[in-house]
């Protein structure tokens, strides 16, 4: 019997695919970046193709910083390989009811590679007293219809109006992570679980592993559910690099992990490497499509079990903004650069402080925000 298994998003991302003209765009806006000027495809084509993996990484990984995760490559619906938004074929009513375990982590989040960029500071300086950072979730956050209107909103839910000082840097980075991470790979989990539970009547697990498990002397090249999953802690040259009480939480979750993949559910006993962990794991709860009964398990030492995640910001991305987009459609008209800016529309009253009902992560040192 097949088992699904996700980890770091799902199909309702605004990034699972691109249109062929938004991927043609990407095309000429990279091959500008590394000195290919002609906008034939074919001659641009040839020109990539002479560049080195390293520079055209490079180059893609500044775009990323300047322009926002909307710069990230997908596949693209051509018709052909990719025949429709794999969304739009799941609400079709075209999928195979089967059991799905899925999560995300709080060090998920398309615009972590703009850490990269070395001497990322001269990408500041603009007139509006914003960073680059600014700039990037601006060019994001309004998906592809650029609406101003949703730009604006998100910037006052996430709290990111910092002047460019040395001392806001790691939290205006860590916010604008918040918003792109919820947006792009959270909540879109969140919505695919709601949806398959819902749907199918199969079982739906979900997990997340917290912000305060990031935090590790781990290189993180991949994210830290992905390493636990596949037994990183316990290969004897990386060993050292993880605590015994990492390395016990890797082989729990693996556990669950084979148990799922074996029946479909991670409580069921499933022997490990000679080793049976389950009869010493908690219960991990289904996902339920209601409010009291979306669970998810939290990936760290306890193995506890909790409730909504990302409620409040999740109920922003998917009720709120659908909403505002549509309602303020008829006052945005297209300026020169192809983007929707308020036309004759007044501006919003202030709006009330919230910022308690959004999700408060601790700010990283300025060093592991922008090495």
């Amino acid at each position: 019997m097949v088992h699904i298994f996700f980890q770091g998003g799902s199909v309702f991302s605004p990034a699972t695919v691109m249109s062929k003209q938004k991927a043609q765009e990407q095309a000429v806006s990279l091959g500008l970046e590394l000195g290919c000027l002609s906008l034939d495809p074919e001659q641009l084509l040839i020109c990539l193709r002479q560049k080195s993996a390293e520079s055209i990484n490079a180059a893609q990984t500044k775009l990323l910083a300047v322009s926002g995760p909307l710069q990230a490559w997908s596949p693209v619906v051509d018709g052909v390989v990719v025949r429709e938004q794999p969304s739009a074929a799941l609400r079709s009513g075209r999928f195979h009811s089967v059991p799905l375990m899925l999560g995300s982590s709080a060090e998920d989040g398309l615009i972590s590679r703009a850490k990269n960029i070395k001497n990322f500071e001269q990408l500041q300086g603009r007139a509006d007293s914003k960073t680059a950072f600014y700039e990037a979730l601006s060019n994001s956050l309004g998906g592809d219809d650029a609406n101003m209107f949703v730009k604006e909103a998100a910037t006052w839910f996430y709290s990111l109006q910092h002047s460019p000082t040395p001392s806001g840097y790691s939290v205006f980075s860590r916010a604008l992570e918040n918003a792109t991470r919820d947006l792009f790979i959270t909540c879109p989990s969140v919505e695919m679980a709601s949806f398959w539970a819902s749907s199918t009547r199969s079982a739906v697990y979900m997990y997340h592993l917290p912000q305060d498990m990031v935090h590790t002397s781990v290189d993180s090249s991949s994210p830290l559910d992905v390493q636990y999953v596949f037994g990183l802690p316990h290969v004897p040259e990386l060993q050292q690099l993880f605590t015994s009480t990492e390395r016990t939480l890797s082989r729990q979750i693996m556990s669950y992990i084979a148990n799922f993949i074996k029946s479909g559910n991670p409580n069921l006993p499933l022997s490990v490497s000679g080793a049976s962990f389950s009869e010493l794991l908690p219960p991990w709860p289904q996902f339920l499509p209601h409010p009291n009964g979306q669970n998810y398990k939290e990936l760290s030492p306890t193995l506890s079990n909790h409730k909504s995640l990302q409620a409040n910001e999740c109920s922003f991305w998917s009720q709120y903004v659908p909403v505002l987009s549509s309602s303020t459609g008829k006052f945005l008209s297209t300026n020169s650069d192809g983007e929707n800016k308020p036309s004759e529309s007044p501006k919003p009253e202030p709006l009330p402080d919230f910022s308690s009902l959004v999700t408060q992560t601790k700010p990283k040192p300025e060093k592991d925000a922008y090495s």
